[in-house]
């Protein structure tokens, strides 16, 4: 009973919100970001925001959040920001000309705006490979509702070429015309020379190893991960292996996984195994630092192969559940026609492919250049600045 009347009274309050930002006038240079659904300072949002605040004094840039955490990140780093139901948190979200959102209109807003009133550039966080809610039979009604939501509200959204926009199309319908091609803000640090991965490798103590290999992958709505899942793992011979090479593995787990059913005996096994370490969303919210100074990616459905491309770097894709995952969910596109690289199915060949990165052998370079061109229009690392170009232009 408690949980319906406290539902009731979200969306009347919702619903009041909506009709007061319709009608309350609008601060031409504030813009409101957030990500991760109010939870996390991260992804192309951070980004986009950390260029705006050091490039546009003219522009008023603000995060909200559900968490404290974040506030105090933001602030570090001299920004604004504020809890989204906090009364300043909803004041701004009625007064702001537009908003930012990486994952849903949660990221920023307590509800979803009438008529577009405040305008939305949906950022997004990946080239999406795997299908959306939208095109999933038995997808659950709240995640179509919330993608529905999406499609309503949203002016624009980015992608980085016009063939990247058609792929996110299928995942949210907004129709073509929506589209703006300036290419995703976090991939940016991929051109900054200003990155330094000496001390990024230190502070993670990555720094003594020969290799680092990110392994990051999706997560699967029927329960979690399988790391290394293979029928004659041996964690002794792998762990052995990578002495020998002085190989690091990174895990990164999708964050899902994090907050959901885990293989608690696989953690406790590798605790002890330094060349197996575990770098979650917690300790580093930005993966694609990860991606600069690792060597080698393993994944298997995450859109995070399509950043990994602009590095020209090798991947291994470790696909156990392809069949389900297939039948169950599915892709935008060939999956063998996207996922170029090592495709093991057995230890043995994963390690035969982690022996080739270890010597510096590519045999996939240049099928994955050929797939590069076509989802990348601009390689320049100024994303951040033509996204900003379009709010500019959008809240004139």
């Amino acid at each position: 009973m408690k949980y319906w009347i406290r539902e009731v009274a979200m969306l009347s309050f919702s619903f009041l919100l909506k009709i007061t930002s319709l009608v309350t006038p609008k601060r031409k240079n504030l813009i409101l970001f957030g990500a991760h659904n109010g939870n996390r300072f991260s992804d192309n949002s951070a980004i986009l925001y950390s260029y705006i605040l050091e490039n546009c004094p003219d522009l008023i840039a603000v995060w909200l959040t559900n968490n404290d955490q974040v506030i105090s990140e933001v602030k570090s780093i001299g920004g604004e920001a504020y809890k989204r139901r906090s009364i300043k948190g909803i004041y701004l979200s009625l007064t702001a000309s537009a908003y930012f959102t990486s994952h849903s209109i949660k990221d920023v807003l307590m509800f979803v705006p009438i008529n577009k009133r405040p305008k939305h550039i949906y950022l997004h966080h990946g080239i999406p490979l795997r299908k959306g809610w939208l095109n999933i039979d038995k997808a659950p009604k709240k995640s179509i509702r919330s993608t529905n939501a999406k499609i309503r509200a949203t002016n624009y959204m980015i992608a980085p070429s016009k063939f990247a926009a058609e792929q996110q199309n299928k995942l949210l319908p907004i129709g073509l015309d929506k589209f703006a091609y300036t290419g995703l803000p976090r991939n940016d640090i991929f051109f900054d020379s200003s990155f330094d991965k000496i001390s990024f490798k230190k502070k993670y103590d990555l720094d003594t190893f020969t290799k680092v290999i990110l392994y990051a992958p999706t997560w699967r709505p029927w329960g979690a991960t399988q790391f290394f899942p293979f029928s004659d793992y041996s964690l002794e011979q792998l762990s052995n292996f990578l002495q020998e090479k002085n190989i690091c593995i990174v895990l990164r787990p999708h964050h899902v996984d994090l907050n959901g059913p885990s293989n608690a005996n696989f953690w406790n096994s590798i605790k002890d195994h330094k060349n197996i370490k575990l770098i979650t969303h917690e300790t580093c919210a930005n993966v694609n630092n990860l991606c600069m100074v690792s060597d080698a990616l393993i994944t298997d459905y995450s859109s995070i192969y399509y950043d990994y491309l602009i590095q020209d770097k090798p991947v291994v894709f470790l696909c156990y559940d392809f069949e389900r995952y297939n039948a169950e969910i599915g892709f935008y596109s060939d999956f063998n026609d996207i996922a170029i690289g090592y495709k093991p199915n057995s230890q043995k060949l994963f390690l035969k492919a982690l022996q080739d990165i270890s010597m510096d052998m590519d045999l996939y370079n240049e099928g994955r250049n050929k797939l590069k061109d076509k989802f990348y229009l601009h390689l320049d690392g100024n994303s951040s600045k033509r996204v900003t170009d379009l709010v500019i232009d959008l809240i004139k």
